[in-house]
């Protein structure tokens, strides 16, 4: 535990207060979204939001980190540790992560049978192999018994249910939160509720973001970007142009003889990380409107106009 005051920067028994000061202190300077690129930033940033949400009880030690002590997590002979993680894609739409929402997930993950209680079988025996200890050890070092599978025992009757594996794969469903700006890539795990291994126990399920393609909107980090159709005339004459974001409408004041295709940064009207409260901006380009069709009054005006000195390359 020490350790992770340390990458806070704290001393052992630091507040609550502190560690939340702390945490957002190093997270603003070491946000990737912030240092683009930059893979030590974004390995230090792995780190504080680790120690961060271990200090604050809102994440359980990864036993696979060096940090964590055993890195097979628990006993190697049959504990939690051999159970693999269950990773599932989570698609979600840019409102959907813009807002945050609670989210009803369906999915499937192999649960312990309910014919023979996840045993795998019926009558259990020691195994003649290990003697049911699990392991055989052989001179200074212990190795799982292939013979039992680590778990020790054998059973006369084999479960016909799950032909002795002790698990059935089942439908599932879990209600997720999802926080305020979360963005493409995220990882987040719910423990225990994965697969079922006999003797091992269930294992945890990582999901994934993905963000759905969107009609307006595209992502980078926690910054929005899109389109905003304008007539080609505005844009010489300028205007001001009123829309709608995903916080509401806007208006912004387009200049006269703006570039075609310029780009508008908004500060502040991306995506909100909550965690560490840094927020995106939204970029907003000009798209020109060019008319499809002119009427004969509007096809002379035109011409008159490429004869002024202005119009003429």
């Amino acid at each position: 535990m020490k350790e992770y005051y340390s990458i806070l920067g704290l001393n052992e028994g630091a507040t609550a207060d502190e560690v939340k000061k702390a945490y957002r202190k190093m997270s603003k300077k070491y946000h990737p979204d912030l240092n683009p690129n930059n893979k030590e930033a974004e390995e230090k940033f792995k780190q504080i939001s680790e120690a961060y949400g271990i200090l604050t009880g809102k994440q359980k030690p990864n036993n696979q980190n060096p940090l964590g002590g055993n890195p097979f997590g628990g006993n190697p002979f049959g504990g939690g540790g051999r159970v693999r993680p269950l990773k599932l894609i989570l698609e979600l739409s840019i409102e959907e992560s813009f807002y945050g929402k609670e989210k009803i997930v369906n999915y499937q993950a192999k649960d312990n049978c309910n014919n023979c209680n996840g045993e795998g079988g019926f009558e259990p025996q020691n195994c003649n192999q290990c003697g049911g200890n699990g392991h055989i050890q052989q001179g200074p070092f212990m190795f799982a018994c292939n013979n039992c599978g680590g778990g020790g025992k054998l059973y006369k009757k084999v479960c016909y249910h799950c032909n002795g594996e002790g698990s059935t794969l089942k439908n599932k469903e879990i209600k997720i939160k999802i926080p305020k700006g979360i963005t493409e890539g995220t990882m987040f795990k719910y423990p225990n509720i994965g697969n079922f291994v006999k003797g091992s126990g269930h294992g945890d399920v990582y999901f994934i973001i993905r963000i759905k393609p969107h009609k307006i909107y595209s992502m980078d980090g926690l910054n929005l970007k899109r389109n905003l159709d304008v007539p080609i005339l505005d844009i010489l004459l300028g205007v001001d142009k009123e829309f709608e974001t995903l916080s509401g409408k806007l208006k912004i004041k387009i200049p006269k003889l703006s570039e075609i295709n310029k780009t508008f940064r908004l500060r502040g009207m991306g995506f909100l990380d909550e965690q560490t409260n840094i927020k995106g901006d939204l970029y907003v380009t000009i798209n020109p409107i060019v008319p499809k069709e002119l009427s004969n009054v509007e096809e002379h005006k035109l011409n008159e106009l490429k004869n002024l000195p202005n119009f003429k390359h």
